[in-house]
């Protein structure tokens, strides 16, 4: 990936893609409460508007910075996360994925606002587009 001197935009998404992949088949048939859909969630974040930012997942969330983060070849560090995110986990009745768009930054002042709930990760996707092109 990459240069080795700097990391494009589509070396992040690539890189990130793979990183869904394998923490994908990581929980497979496993009691996790985070279901295996990260990649399904990248690949549409990636099909979006989204994609003029950089992916970060964590955990159970993806969220976008408007450069490539300081550990990454180039990255830089004044770089800044976008206020809106994207978790994921199993909350639905029978188990199921549950996409919830949040607006706000994690961990910070003012709380999280949640925006929707669905079980579909391309309306989640579109909802944070919604999100973050407003908040741009």
């Amino acid at each position: 990936m990459g240069d080795g001197t700097r990391w494009s935009l589509d070396d992040d998404w690539d890189w990130q893609l793979q990183c869904a992949r394998a923490h994908d088949a990581s929980l497979r048939d496993t009691d996790s409460w985070v279901p295996p859909v990260e990649e399904e969630l990248v690949l549409a974040a990636r099909a979006s508007a989204l994609s003029r930012w950089y992916p970060s997942t964590s955990h159970n969330y993806l969220r976008f910075l408007d450069g490539p983060a300081p550990w990454v070849p180039g990255g830089r560090d004044e770089v800044r996360y976008l206020p809106g995110s994207i978790s994921f986990a199993k909350e639905g009745a029978d188990g199921s994925a549950v996409f919830r768009v949040w607006s706000g930054m994690l961990l910070r002042t003012p709380d999280l606002v949640l925006v929707l709930a669905t079980p579909e990760a391309t309306v989640a996707v579109e909802a944070l587009v919604k999100v973050l092109i407003t908040d741009d």
